[in-house]
């Protein structure tokens, strides 16, 4: 069952150090988080060396006609994104339909968070940063 919250976000900026995206956040559950007009103005902006690359597994695999095969495999490594914030390497501008932020001293949005973590895993799923993320709850 959906609890009628999320965020979506559109890649607007890529250099060869940078990436921007803009994000909006909603909660259907509160009238005045619902963001019904699509509204994107909160924004993540990670540097390009954030991106990590994944694990490669390669192996032979016999396939049902006899031969064998190169199978390679990408397996997605945990990206530390919470220290990139911490020391101040990803910058995030809470969007004004944020409902609910961190304890901690810098209040980021939590959707925020989770389109950040979704980036950092599609690019090492994909190969490609993505140009559009939705985490829908």
């Amino acid at each position: 069952m959906s609890r009628g919250i999320g965020a979506h976000a559109n890649k607007v900026f890529e250099d060869n150090e940078t990436i921007i995206y803009e994000y909006g956040g909603y909660n259907l559950n509160d009238k005045k988080f619902r963001n019904e007009n699509h509204i994107y103005d909160g924004s993540i902006l990670i540097p390009r060396s954030c991106f990590v690359e994944p694990e490669i597994h390669k192996k032979m695999k016999k396939m049902p006609n006899g031969k064998r095969k190169l199978i390679t495999k990408r397996i997605p490594i945990l990206v530390e994104y919470e220290k990139m914030i911490e020391e101040g390497i990803v910058v995030i501008k809470n969007c004004s339909h944020c409902w609910y932020t961190t304890n901690d001293a810098r209040h980021i949005d939590m959707m925020a968070l989770r389109i950040l973590s979704h980036v950092f895993q599609q690019y090492q799923v994909e190969g490609e940063i993505p140009e559009y993320i939705s985490y829908n709850v």
